[in-house]
């Protein structure tokens, strides 16, 4: 029974928390009956996804994606390790990829592929494609 009425209070102080944070404003619309009130819960960060690329160093990452063997390749590794728009930034900005916040997951991936593995692919093609005419 202890546990359960400590639950309870906790919930009161994160609400009462939640209260203290809110505007004036806000405060105000709470008298009037016009509005309704709704909780919403959001998922704090964790520190963990905070310091992702802190303990990542990109250039050996790049180094990874640019010797994978094809862009096909690229993509699973991008796709499995980096899924998220927060974990693929920080590549793209290393590379020095110009980005809108408008571009989707996929283009900045695609961007990535192209930067790294595509331009070690059409390199070699090159340099094959010349070693055949001298």
């Amino acid at each position: 029974m202890k546990s359960i009425k400590k639950d309870t209070l906790s919930i009161f102080k994160r609400l009462i928390d939640a209260l203290d944070r809110m505007s004036e404003i806000d405060l105000s619309k709470l008298y009037d009956e016009s509005y309704d009130v709704e909780i919403r819960l959001i998922k704090r960060k964790s520190k963990e996804e905070n310091l992702v690329f802190e303990e990542v160093d990109l250039k050996s990452l790049v180094r990874i994606i640019t010797d994978l063997p094809s862009r096909e390749d690229a993509e699973i590794f991008l796709i499995e390790n980096y899924s998220t728009r927060k974990l693929i930034e920080p590549i793209a900005r290393y590379l020095d990829i110009p980005s809108s916040k408008q571009d989707k997951i996929e283009v900045l991936r695609n961007k990535i592929i192209e930067t790294t593995v595509g331009a070690r692919i059409r390199s070699q093609t090159i340099r094959s494609v010349s070693d055949r005419s001298v």
